[in-house]
């Protein structure tokens, strides 16, 4: 084990909501053949800052927003969570991947910071437990935002 070049500083729950459904079954046969056909949709939207005086220090604020997916039946809960986390990077990364290494890691950390949230407040509610599945943002880097935007014919956007 390692420690990773990527600190997390601190991190704040900035918004929470839950809404859990309450299905009109008569039994738990019932409620698990509906559980059986749930399908949910999860969309992420990140924001990265850099500090224009220190480039290793980011601000990264990721919301999750859990809703039926299309065709769907049914849906336990409809989930809206915003996590924000301020990290830095280790001094021995060289400069050229810092970027990188924040908008591919940092998100994934907070969505283990908002999982283990979720998974605190859905337990207590009525229907199963819900966890978030792990995640990876490696579309993000900058080699892959560029291969993307290529293929839409466009310039690659800039992020940070």
């Amino acid at each position: 084990m390692q420690l990773s070049p990527l600190i997390l500083k601190q991190y704040f729950v900035t918004n929470l909501a839950v809404k859990a459904a309450i299905p009109d079954v008569a039994s738990q046969d019932d409620l698990a053949k509906l559980m059986a056909g749930t399908q949910s949709n999860i969309t992420t939207q990140v924001e990265n800052a850099r500090n224009e005086d220190n480039h290793r220090l980011w601000k990264v604020a990721i919301r999750l927003m859990v809703r039926p997916s299309e065709g769907s039946t049914f849906c336990p809960y409809v989930i809206d969570v915003e996590v924000l986390g301020f990290f830095e990077v280790h001094e021995g990364v060289d400069e050229s991947a810092v970027e990188d290494l924040v908008t591919c890691n940092a998100p994934a950390i907070l969505v283990g910071a908002a999982r283990e949230l979720i998974l605190i407040v859905t337990s207590r509610g009525p229907m199963p437990p819900f966890t978030l599945p792990s995640v990876t943002f490696i579309d993000a880097s900058k080699q892959n935002r560029k291969i993307a935007a290529e293929a839409r014919g466009h310039q690659p956007v800039q992020n940070g």
